[in-house]
């Protein structure tokens, strides 16, 4: 028996267990047998998944590749079974990530989109990879990185204003939407970005007071900072890191953690939200600061084909991820989100283990379902830990997935400034 999510059950399937509506009510007895009629019935109850007899969700991952050409699917395969060198492929969690990473492939194959996943060329990139210097390289610690780099970079008024409305209690509907407004570009993306398919209001938020209204004062204060943070990275060396690219997979990582966040219950989307777009800030950081020596942990990640953050671990004795976090305490933002960005490629280390895991799975099905994007080598294992606090199933996954990628590249459009 497998739990199999409701779009994906089929009249004759039969129940290999009692089910039963999110408020408890009984529906179904075990041995019950599928019709169009009850898998009405359960959708309308709010049901997304059902215990079927002699199937799992990943036999059904494995069945929508047969409907794929076998050449387009051994291509994918190809292409994309390196990158998940570090995931235990018997976990159902990072089984079904992978089917889903080979399906998204072979129908982008099919199509007709690529016929390779480009990759940084470490043979193309003068200078050996030489372990021997890194210190020579770094020469810093995270903090005094953070430090030093933090001071150098020019943040808004309105970033600082935002900061005090996030931590004042006091804070109220009328004070955010004064705070924003005073930044006209903001304000703009902030209606456009709640307007969008991200959040699907039926009538249109013409407002800063009513989009508080709608979502309250901490969530918006947490958008509207996040934001106000992707205008102060600019000057960063094309050869070490595409910021459009970069952009896109921060935003994808934000759009999954909101997502992820949502399936799990929670009541601050926002927050998760702006965890991802923010989670890799430390790169950015690390690159501006040293981007010869960050580029040489990019060749090593890509030659010995590991994670970035692994081949920075090697470099420098610390990762992008810690960066980031450091980064986020030094500007005051708020714990929750520190400890996010901070635990994203290790949420088992977090205080608040969940959270961080929303963020950890965020950026792995960014990179498994956008690996075009991604410069690295080998992407990040699931933690276990992290994958077993969030207290999803497989079966939540490709659902996610397909929201994902419906409101990503408007988000996109948004945040990038394209019309």
């Amino acid at each position: 028996m497998g739990l199999i999510r409701i779009d994906d059950i089929k009249p004759g399937m039969i129940l290999s267990s009692d089910l039963f509506t999110p408020q408890g009510r009984f529906l179904l007895p075990e041995g019950a047998v599928f019709t169009h009629e009850t898998i009405k019935t359960c959708k309308a109850w709010g049901i997304s998944a059902a215990d079927i007899a002699g199937l799992d969700q990943n036999k059904l991952g494995a069945a929508r590749l047969k409907s794929l050409a076998p050449e387009h699917i051994s291509q994918s395969r190809l292409l994309i079974k390196p990158f998940f060198k570090a995931f235990d492929l018997d976990h159902p969690a990072s089984r079904e990530i992978y089917n889903i990473a080979v399906e998204r492939i072979a129908r982008k194959i099919s199509s007709g989109v690529y016929s390779e996943l480009t990759r940084l060329d470490p043979d193309e990139i003068p200078g050996p990879v030489d372990k021997e210097q890194q210190s020579s390289d770094s020469g810093q610690t995270a903090i005094s990185l953070v430090r030093d780099q933090s001071e150098l970079i020019s943040l808004p008024d309105i970033f600082f204003q935002i900061i005090e409305v996030i931590g004042s209690p006091f804070s109220s509907a009328v004070h955010i939407a004064d705070v924003v407004n005073k930044d006209s570009s903001l304000a703009a993306k902030l209606l456009k970005l709640v307007n969008s398919s991200f959040y699907g209001f039926p009538s249109k938020i013409d407002s800063i007071s009513r989009a508080v209204t709608l979502l309250g004062t901490k969530e918006i204060s947490s958008l509207a900072l996040g934001i106000s943070v992707l205008k102060v990275f600019e000057g960063i060396p094309e050869h070490v890191l595409n910021m459009e690219k970069f952009w896109k997979h921060s935003i994808s990582c934000a759009v999954f953690s909101g997502l992820i966040s949502s399936r799990m219950g929670s009541l601050s989307e926002e927050r998760f939200f702006v965890a991802g777009l923010l989670h890799d800030l430390g790169r950015l950081i690390m690159i501006k600061s040293m981007p010869n020596a960050c580029l040489k942990a990019l060749i090593m990640s890509i030659k010995e084909n590991i994670p970035l953050y692994q081949a920075e671990e090697s470099f420098f004795g610390f990762n992008h991820a810690r960066v980031g976090g450091l980064l986020c305490r030094e500007w005051k933002m708020p714990v929750t989100l520190e400890e996010m960005v901070f635990n994203h490629h290790e949420p088992d280390k977090a205080r608040n283990i969940s959270e961080a895991g929303v963020v950890h799975l965020a950026n792995i099905l960014s990179q498994a379902t956008l690996p075009e994007i991604v410069p690295e080598g080998a992407f990040p294992g699931l933690s276990e830990t992290g994958w077993d606090s969030i207290g999803i199933d497989p079966s939540d996954l490709l659902p996610i997935v397909r929201q994902a990628e419906k409101q990503t590249e408007d988000i996109v459009q948004i945040f990038l400034d394209r019309e």
